[in-house]
């Protein structure tokens, strides 16, 4: 798998390197697994359509947002890789955050952790 470099966000230029995935824990797998999962539902097209739009912390976002993060944060282990990325998604769906959840599960699904 292919991941793409923080600095460069996920632009069409960026550069690539590989992710060993022999060397990713079950914890990361499980977690990557759901971001992509969820990526692929209708709920994560609606909340990028809504967020190319401009529309942020509404209370429609904040519903897409959290039936989003939900399959994340049930997948996320409790061990101390996962706790920050944990605790970033919690506060995206306390503040109805569309556009940082995307980034933050985007991120999530490469190698399942930061």
């Amino acid at each position: 798998m292919k991941e793409i470099l923080p600095h460069w966000r996920f632009g069409p230029n960026s550069p690539v390197k590989d992710v060993d995935e022999k060397r990713t824990t079950r914890g990361d797998r499980a977690v990557a697994e759901a971001c992509r999962r969820a990526m692929e539902s209708e709920t994560w097209k609606e909340l990028v359509i809504l967020e190319s739009l401009g529309v942020r912390f509404t209370e429609l976002v904040g519903r897409f947002v959290s039936e989003v993060a939900s399959p994340v944060l049930e997948a996320m282990p409790g061990d101390a890789f996962h706790q920050g990325a944990a605790a970033q998604l919690t506060h995206m769906v306390k503040t109805r955050d569309g556009g940082e959840t995307i980034r933050i599960i985007k991120t999530l699904a490469v190698k399942g952790r930061f």
